[in-house]
């Protein structure tokens, strides 16, 4: 990283752009939890992907009847297929004035709000990256909504999402349905329908809503409707199982331009903690340009998720 010399020193340094990146990204990177993370040490990688399961394995094979003592039969299974990718390099750089980042006060306030909005913009891409990448390889579940969910007189929210999350069973494998994300415009949609129901426990699970971005849909298993802005179209669902990730998140940091691991300070439980992540492929550097001398802050990010497991995720329209 390029050294920018005076007083703006520290909050130019890498740790402090990485701390102060992560501190406001954190908040908004919910879909990191539904993947895998993978660390590579190149741009390519390869990855494997099932897409058959044990149940329908076009090699399966009941036991034979064999004698004690016996030679058993020996039976092949279908190896999961393995393919390459690469990875890709997202990022963009915001000009501070020189004339600005020389008076110490102002400069420092213009660095922090720089790192502010790119922490945002940054995490915005790798969520709804990972969010277009599981529904571009999800499962295209069986399946009927009764109507689209703005229209109140027919409308059944919560037949479709058990129907939804019933789809997801198949045998031969353990995916049980623990999430689903829709646009905010249906989360609004779903919430109307349960506060105007004559069930207490559709009004409760309103009332308990919080966090007001997601609702714990009183029903067998418990599903989280979460309800985002992007990510998602209106009138879609997207089903994941948290237990068991359908995909892989593949990224790279660059040792020059940024760090293993990221500490920084966050909100638990209503306290303030300091916490350490992984760093998911964020890298950040800083020059002065000549002539000019106006201070350029660099960021990107290196990183690709994959679905290795379709029926772990399912998306469909209807609602």
């Amino acid at each position: 990283m390029t050294e920018v010399e005076g007083t703006l020193d520290f909050y130019l340094s890498q740790g402090t752009a990485l701390r102060s990146l992560y501190q406001r990204a954190e908040p908004f990177l919910m879909w990191t939890q539904f993947v895998n993370p993978v660390q590579e040490d190149d741009d390519s990688f390869l990855y494997s992907y099932d897409d058959t399961g044990m149940a329908a394995d076009p090699k399966i094979k009941k036991p034979a009847h064999v004698q004690i003592g016996g030679d058993f039969p020996e039976v092949d299974m279908s190896r999961a297929k393995v393919t390459s990718d690469l990875l890709e390099s997202r990022g963009f750089a915001i000009r501070i004035k020189h004339s600005i980042i020389r008076k110490e006060p102002r400069g420092i306030s213009e660095v922090q709000k720089a790192y502010k909005f790119a922490g945002y913009w940054l995490a915005k891409y790798i969520n709804d990256s990972i969010a277009t990448a599981i529904a571009s390889g999800a499962t295209t579940p069986t399946w009927t909504p009764t109507s689209v969910w703005s229209t109140t007189a027919t409308a059944t929210p919560m037949y479709d999402c058990m129907g939804f999350k019933n789809a997801m069973k198949r045998e031969g494998y353990a995916y049980r349905m623990t999430d689903m994300f829709c646009h905010t415009n249906n989360l609004n949609e779903m919430e109307a329908f349960l506060l105007g129901s004559e069930l207490p426990a559709y009004r409760d699970a309103v009332t308990r809503n919080t966090y007001q971005d997601s609702i714990v849909l009183p029903m067998e298993g418990n599903p989280v409707l979460h309800g985002q802005f992007s990510g998602i179209t209106d009138g879609y669902l997207l089903g994941v199982d948290k237990n068991s990730p359908c995909a892989e998140f593949h990224y790279y940091v660059d040792k020059q331009f940024g760090t293993q691991n990221v500490s920084y300070q966050t909100v638990i439980d209503g306290k303030k903690q300091m916490v350490t992540a992984a760093n998911l492929g964020i890298n950040f550097d800083t020059w002065v340009e000549k002539g000019s001398e106006d201070t350029l802050l660099k960021f990107w990010c290196e990183g690709k998720t994959v679905v290795t497991e379709a029926y772990a995720a399912l998306y469909d329209n209807g609602i």
